[in-house]
């Protein structure tokens, strides 16, 4: 009985090497789009400023941002029925209101971008609302503006601007081209030994050179002083902690015992303090 299935090395059309278009691209098509859909999905989210430093918007999104902001703002004080004392009318001719608002505005909008039940809302927007007012609240006071009812101008300093800093312009200059940088450096093994540092240029030639500074040998305590001490006095096992004062690394503790306190011996290491990590060194 011939089979059913036959085999055929001749590629199905399915199978064979994909064919370019007319721009010359073999693969697999993208289902068609239309254009107005496209643009209309393109549109959805937020506008391209958003979330850009304010002072770095654009000046053809500027003014989208100032009414999207205002838009914002307004839902913000009826929702959450805030007074002049926190958000004046005047709030945008306030940098710093600006910017806690419109920092406000981004954060919003991230926590509800998802359109999800989530914990973000709750844990991250509702929170920073308290901090948020209590910030704004701070700020308009120290504006004025609430107390006298309309905006209030921030005093100037003598000649210059308010919020403005008057810098000694050389003293910065010499403060801001200081480069600073160390090194550790081992001391002698003995006697002392003179330091300073020397600026090159970039062909090797000497620039300066600075103060010299002495590194003294390390200085070792001429007697080793040791001390031994009960910390632990159970009536099956007493604990004693001994510590030695020098700094040198080749020392190390032996235990002794004495039937009198004048013959002295070597403990045996069955009688060697069971935790030998009780020895402190300082």
């Amino acid at each position: 009985m011939t089979s059913p299935w036959v085999e055929d090395d001749e590629p199905t059309d399915w199978e064979g090497p994909a064919t370019a278009d007319d721009d010359g691209q073999t693969g697999t098509p993208l289902p068609y789009v239309d254009p107005e859909v496209a643009a209309e999905l393109a549109g959805e989210g937020p506008p391209v400023w958003m979330g850009t430093r304010w002072r770095e918007i654009k000046a053809e999104h500027q003014w989208e941002a100032w009414n999207t902001l205002r838009r914002w703002v307004d839902w913000f004080v009826a929702e959450y029925r805030l007074v002049t004392s926190v958000v004046p009318p005047c709030w945008y001719k306030h940098s710093d209101l600006t910017a806690e608002l419109y920092a406000a505005m981004c954060m919003e909008y991230k926590v509800w971008e998802e359109q999800a039940p989530g914990l973000g809302p709750m844990m991250m927007w509702h929170p920073h609302v308290e901090m948020l007012t209590a910030r704004l609240r701070r700020m308009v006071d120290e504006a004025g503006c609430a107390k006298i009812g309309r905006h209030k101008e921030p005093e100037a300093y003598g000649d210059r601007p308010a919020f403005t800093l008057d810098y000694d312009e050389d003293d910065f200059t010499a403060w801001a081209g200081t480069t600073r940088e160390q090194d550790t450096l081992e001391r002698p093994a003995t006697g002392v030994q003179n330091v300073r540092a020397r600026v090159v240029d970039g062909d090797g030639g000497q620039v300066a050179v600075s103060n010299p500074v002495g590194l003294a040998a390390s200085r070792q305590p001429e007697d080793v002083a040791v001390v031994l001490e009960m910390s632990s006095s159970t009536p099956s096992a007493p604990r004693l902690a001994v510590s030695v004062a020098d700094s040198r690394d080749d020392l190390s503790v032996e235990w002794e015992s004495s039937p009198d306190g004048h013959i002295w011996g070597t403990l045996g290491d069955e009688q060697q303090p069971e935790d030998s990590s009780e020895e402190e060194r300082r």
